[in-house]
């Protein structure tokens, strides 16, 4: 599909009333690294749990269907011994059910420098669904599939702004490795541009990367160069109503394009549109998603959306991509930084005239206490 056809689609969903969107809320999922403004110097322990039951019954070429059943744990200390800067460190580690072995068990730690309204973090930094980017460029299952991002991050949170800029160190090398050096890294800018009591404007802007190279390894591969970005805007609405909270209108245009020297990926440039509607009520939330996808490509992003198979071992690739998504969500608050997280997202792939699912579960614990020091 041309260039101009696309935005134009956009432009007529994002301000046509008959449509809602809204990108889907991970934030029940959140656990950021963060300046304690009440603390003390006292030693702090903390406990982020998530238990995880996904089952995907997908019987597509793009994106085989699977089940992650278990947990991931990440017990940690944390000193604050300045008002502004905090180091912390613990264990990574992941059970999935089935596996005798633990899948990972990794240290754990990062450093936090916080000024005004500022964040600088070395090491474990806020990753995965904290970047809160949309599913096509973020694949939501890195939740429970990949390590913990290390790297450098800086953000910024203001009344009107989110701003995250990171890189992600994925694989180090040295001299004579027989293996590619490889790191991804994004930026991610929230900007309100209306907000009134009762409806809010956004602007949502995305950038991600993915370079494999390195010169002081043995391998005599090209370079990977890989890029994405996307654009959009949301409005947000509040209902008045005993059962109803908000609706919630969002669109974006995603593209991508291979900037390598000798490109490997069936397609070296793809374009897509992501447009969301969401009703939120006491009663949890409900929302439609709209995916067209013309030779689009992300790296580790929400494996549905790709038109190149995550298949292992698969070649296969098609030029149009196009999806439409029902989503009914609900959190369950358990009690004090505790919460029961359900998901039931069924999907009708457009173009191929087929009906699949997924169901999944998610526990979340974030627990936090003081050590006294001696």
């Amino acid at each position: 599909m041309q260039l101009k056809k696309l935005i134009y689609i956009l432009i007529i969903f994002c301000f046509s009333p008959t449509f809602a969107q809204a990108q889907i809320n991970n934030i029940p999922f959140e656990k950021p690294i963060l300046i304690d403004t009440t603390a003390s110097e006292d030693f702090k322990f903390n406990l982020r749990v998530l238990g995880f039951n996904k089952n995907n019954e997908y019987y597509n070429k793009i994106n085989e269907g699977y089940t992650l059943f278990g947990y991931r744990l990440t017990p940690s200390v944390s000193w604050q011994f300045q008002k502004n800067f905090k180091v912390e460190g613990g264990i990574f580690l992941q059970k999935d059910f089935g596996n005798n072995k633990f899948t990972y068990a990794l240290p754990y730690f990062n450093m936090l420098y916080s000024w005004r309204q500022n964040q600088l973090i070395l090491g474990n930094i806020n990753g995965s669904i904290h970047h809160r980017q949309i599913e096509p460029m973020e694949d939501f299952e890195r939740l429970m599939n990949d390590i913990p991002e290390n790297g450098l991050q800086f953000l910024r949170r203001t009344e009107k702004l989110f701003l995250d800029a990171w890189v992600n160190w994925e694989t180090m090398i040295y001299p004579g490795s027989d293996f590619k050096e490889k790191l991804s890294g994004g930026l991610v800018i929230d900007r309100k541009l209306m907000q009134k009591p009762k409806q809010e404007l956004t602007f949502h802007y995305e950038f991600k990367g993915y370079h494999t190279g390195g010169q002081i390894d043995i391998v005599e591969q090209p370079l990977v160069i890989v890029f994405n970005n996307s654009a959009g805007f949301s409005w947000q609405h509040d209902l008045v109503g005993e059962k109803l909270n908000n609706i919630k209108f969002e669109g974006h245009f995603l593209h991508f394009t291979d900037q390598s020297n000798e490109t490997r990926l069936v397609f070296t440039e793809g374009y897509g549109y992501y447009l969301n509607g969401q009703l939120s009520t006491h009663f949890g939330d409900f929302m439609l998603s709209y995916w067209y996808g013309d030779q689009f490509y992300s790296y580790k992003g929400g494996r549905l959306y790709q038109s190149i198979s995550t298949n292992l071992d698969s070649e296969y690739s098609v030029d149009v991509r196009q999806l439409l998504i029902l989503r009914i969500l609900n959190e369950i608050k358990i009690g004090p930084q505790t919460n029961l997280v359900l998901r039931f997202e069924p999907f009708w792939d457009l173009q191929n005239k087929k009906f699949e699912f997924s169901h999944a579960l998610y526990f979340n614990v974030f627990k936090t206490f003081s050590i006294r020091k001696q």
